[in-house]
């Protein structure tokens, strides 16, 4: 327990001396934009009703940037993924919504086996996206909260509350950013639908990039837990091309309603930036995380030195790559005796943004060693993820969502060290609004899971589980409102 609370506290005094470094910077850095948003998040010059698809633009060639559009200038070595558009910061809004959704789930339990066990769910609920444009400072903020609850009362009522936040400082040569992204969740976070296919949490995300929050990337079961993610990141300018990245944080996985391994993650990272032109940026970095478990006597300490390639088309395209070697060194138990082992591992991570008239399009995979989602202490964890959304009409559009990870696990502990696990989630989503703020979601998701030894979720074990759940909902978002 001394160890956990030593963690937090080594966390906390890495939070507070970047910031203050950050803050000492002097004036305000002239060509530093603000992060990406969504296009859903109203970033044209006029509100932009929440059921109107964005209008992608028709021009399929890269002579020219989108003039109109803000550029992303995220840095490559920095902790959040690039985007295809940054902030706009000619107008400060906040715009609230509320969804309720009826759901069928063939597997209501999340039982392992082939058994069907369908159940009705009802689903509510609300947030605001908010951004505020003040002098030097670029806030961002999405909050969603919401329950489900099961209409024959044969499950419990899962409760939601999302929160991501985001705040940048802009100085003359150093821009500080702060990142929050908290989850209270009924079920694992990676591919998890929602509220009755609501997507969480709303137009406002920050971001962050592969190994910096804690994965969820195995099915587990019902069961309300807790993920939390803090990071600040200093980006210092040395010459008009190149920069410096800074960035400390930690991250939490915590379960109330089950008795899986409850996790923490500090991490630390260090690059350097290279403009090669305006849209093709060269960094290395390096990256640390310590993994520890609450009550196991486990640890995991990890290390990264990565090469990346980024490449940005305003309002077009935002790629990035980056991979190198990956060293992990494993103790057990933690004290002056303890057994470690020293494994060199490879590391790669890559996302993929792209528009193109009607479509949008967006894949990223990540492969290296992770905390082990809960189940297993310590495993190499694969996981990739897509998504295509397609504007059929001015008001009727389409998306389709689909991801893959796979868990093998490194260490004796809970969980036999060969055990591993495959996850792949599905998921299609039509909606047409009947209003200026009114709307219609028509939405289905199959999650499937398998395993090399059987797993136990609730009284029944298998090798094996699948679900299927079809939701219709209707929504109420409001435009975005000026203040």
């Amino acid at each position: 327990m001394r160890m956990w609370h030593d963690n937090w506290r080594a966390a906390g005094l890495t939070m507070l001396a970047l910031g203050i470094l950050g803050l000492s910077a002097p004036g305000t850095r002239a060509q530093q934009q603000p992060r990406d948003q969504q296009p859903s998040s109203g970033q044209s010059g006029a509100p932009i009703p929440a059921y109107h698809a964005p209008l992608l633009s028709g021009d399929n060639s890269e002579a020219e940037d989108n003039a109109q559009e803000p550029p992303d200038t995220r840095q490559l070595a920095g902790v959040q993924t690039l985007g295809l558009r940054g902030l706009d910061r000619s107008r400060s809004y906040w715009q609230p919504r509320i969804d309720l959704s009826a759901t069928g789930d063939s597997n209501a339990g999340q039982s392992t086996g082939s058994t069907s066990n369908w159940a009705t769910w009802t689903s509510f609920a609300g947030g605001m996206d908010v951004q505020q444009i003040s002098g030097g400072s670029e806030l961002t903020l999405g909050y969603t909260g919401g329950f489900t609850y099961s209409t024959d009362g044969s499950h419990p009522t899962g409760i939601v509350q999302q929160l991501n936040f985001s705040d940048k400082f802009v100085f003359r040569r150093a821009t500080v950013t702060l990142l929050d992204q908290f989850g209270y969740l009924p079920e694992q976070n990676f591919g998890f639908g929602g509220l009755g296919g609501v997507a969480l949490p709303g137009g406002m995300t920050t971001g962050l990039g592969s190994g910096v929050s804690p994965g969820q990337t195995i099915l587990a079961g019902r069961g309300q837990n807790i993920t939390n993610t803090y990071v600040t990141e200093l980006d210092l300018s040395v010459t008009p091309r190149s920069s410096l990245t800074f960035a400390g944080g930690y991250s939490t996985l915590y379960y109330f309603d089950s008795n899986l391994v409850d996790t923490m993650n500090v991490m630390g990272r260090v690059g350097y930036n290279y403009e090669l032109s305006r849209r093709n940026t060269l960094a290395v970095l390096y990256n640390v995380q310590a993994i520890r478990y609450k009550g196991f006597p486990q640890s995991v300490d990890d290390h990264r030195a990565q090469v990346a390639y980024g490449r940005r088309v305003t309002g077009r395209l935002a790629f990035q790559i980056a991979g190198g070697p990956e060293v992990a060194m494993f103790h057990t138990p933690i004290s002056s005796t303890a057994t470690s082992t020293t494994n060199v591992y490879w590391s790669l991570n890559t996302a993929l943004q792209y528009e193109l008239r009607r479509n949008h399009f967006a894949v990223d995979y990540s492969h290296g060693v992770s905390g082990g989602a809960g189940v297993l202490a310590g495993a190499i964890n694969d996981t990739a993820s897509g998504s295509v959304t397609h504007l059929m009409s001015r008001t009727f559009s389409s998306g389709i969502t689909g991801g893959y990870a796979r868990n093998n696990g490194l260490t004796t502990g809970k969980i036999t060290s060969n055990q591993n696990y495959n996850y792949w989630f599905t998921g299609a989503t039509l909606s047409h609004p009947v209003g200026r703020t009114l709307g219609l979601t028509l939405s289905y998701q199959m999650q499937y899971q398998d395993s090399n030894a059987p797993f136990c979720i609730g009284p029944t074990c298998s090798t094996s589980m699948i679900r299927h759940t079809i939701s219709f909902g209707l929504g109420w978002h409001e435009r975005p409102l000026l203040f």
